[in-house]
């Protein structure tokens, strides 16, 4: 058998073969590219991820075993942190270089697909070069653009919701949070909160601030956060709504104050919630394991995920997708196709990489990381278990339109703060977002 042919960048190195890299993308040497991802698999391909120095390890294991199983491909990779990747794609997409394999997130995809420099998946679906039995109906639409084609295979998926130090809350008398509940129940409960905590900590983060946390009220409530037009969907008064709900809270003394959320350290690991001065914190589903690690070092409670309240038209949860597209300018659709396949379908290969890039997509992925003979350490297993149970729940699209990126969630924290600082009116602030975001958007 021909030994496996892997080159990986080494971190160092990255930055430097970079653009040397964009420049040879699209010069792969493999069979000709078919839009159904039928034929040889073989020759080179590049391989693009955004991550830290863990993730860049098991991926670059699964890759060597994905050149384990097809020895005649060549595999070059290229990697960074999350604002880097994405700032290197921009180059390698305006000169129509970018590598065959990209990694996508939905908050990011209908930017490419804007500009025509990812192929659409779906026909490689229907003939089986990619298999996506095995990914719910709702999580996979999570790969697709707003024109409603496929466009990556989601592989891992991240979550909004809300974590709870129950330490705090049995101190504060109010106890673990229900299942489930609607947004009076929640304001209930941070509200009774706030005389049972020790001086300086806080019954809830600053949710006005939060795109996250607004988009679960919103998709709850029935409303579209982005419309056909990818213009905003909601209506000012809607956002006055919300809006108001937070800052209520933070009068009260219930929310962090503007001021010191101001100040929090980012990252799971560093916030208040990880630091044990928070009860309840906006953060990821998948970051419970991690926020958890931190609170043990400082002795600082114990952490527990819970959803975000439903609304009148149910869940408020929604999900964000990650997962590996195929650029237009791939002349290896074949290959591209199969590592794809390999790395969202593998089950030995994605219980090596061990969820380190949200809730693995594929049901029997799920099923064995979640097993009670897995490895995974139980707190892991019940960040999966909340995925699975949000997934199984149907949660709602939102379909991030071309330019959310560069406004939206700064032009929302920032007119929020203005109205928390007093800068602004609540009207006046209203007004400003929806002119400067609706003047980028679409």
């Amino acid at each position: 058998m021909t030994k496996p042919r892997f080159r990986r960048l080494l971190p160092g190195a990255a930055l430097v073969l970079g653009v040397a890299l964009t420049s040879t993308a699209c010069l792969n040497q493999g069979p000709a590219a078919s839009s159904d991802g039928q034929g040889e698999v073989g020759g080179t391909i590049q391989v693009a991820w955004w991550g830290g120095e863990s993730r860049n390890a098991k991926t670059n294991a699964v890759i060597e075993q994905f050149n384990e199983d097809f020895p005649e491909v060549t595999t070059e990779t290229q990697s960074a942190d999350y604002a880097q990747y994405f700032n290197r794609l921009n180059v390698q997409a305006s000169s129509r270089s970018l590598p065959c394999v990209v990694q996508m997130q939905d908050r990011q995809v209908n930017d490419y697909v804007k500009r025509q420099t990812l192929q659409p998946l779906d026909d490689m679906v229907a003939s089986g070069a990619i298999d996506t039995s095995k990914i719910p109906p709702a999580v996979l639409d999570g790969g697709r653009g707003s024109d409603g084609k496929l466009y990556f295979i989601p592989y891992g998926i991240a979550w909004d919701a809300l974590m709870v130090n129950t330490t705090l809350a049995e101190e504060a008398g109010v106890g673990a949070p229900p299942e489930s509940w609607d947004w009076d129940q929640f304001v209930s409960y941070v509200s009774q909160a706030k005389d049972g905590l020790p001086d300086g900590t806080y019954a809830v983060a600053a949710g006005g601030e939060e795109q996250n946390a607004f988009y679960a009220w919103a998709v709850g409530q029935g409303i579209e956060v982005f419309n056909a037009e990818g213009q905003l969907g909601f209506t000012k008064e809607q956002l006055k709504e919300y809006w108001s709900l937070w800052l209520d809270l933070q009068e009260q003394g219930i929310a962090l104050p503007p001021d010191m959320s101001a100040e929090e350290p980012p990252g799971a690991d560093q916030g208040y919630l990880a630091t044990g001065q928070l009860m309840v914190g906006v953060l990821p589903g998948n970051s419970l394991y991690v926020s958890q690690q931190t609170l043990d070092g400082r002795d600082g409670g114990e952490l527990q995920a819970a959803r975000y309240p439903d609304g009148p038209a149910g869940i408020g949860n929604i999900l964000v997708a990650s997962g590996f597209g195929i650029s237009s300018n791939c002349d290896n659709v074949p290959t591209s196709a199969a590592f794809i396949d390999f790395f969202t379908n593998d089950v030995d290969a994605q219980v090596a990489f061990a969820a380190d890039n949200g809730a693995p997509t594929n049901t029997e992925v799920l099923d064995a990381l979640t097993a009670e003979d897995s490895e995974l350490p139980d707190l892991k297993r019940d960040e999966l278990e909340q995925y699975r149970a949000i997934s199984e729940d149907n949660p709602p699209k939102v379909n991030y339109p071309p330019g959310f990126n560069a406004v939206f969630q700064q032009a929302f924290t920032r007119n929020y703060n203005e109205v928390a600082f007093g800068r602004l009116t609540l009207d006046q602030a209203v007004d400003s977002f929806f002119n400067e975001t609706n003047a980028s958007l679409g």
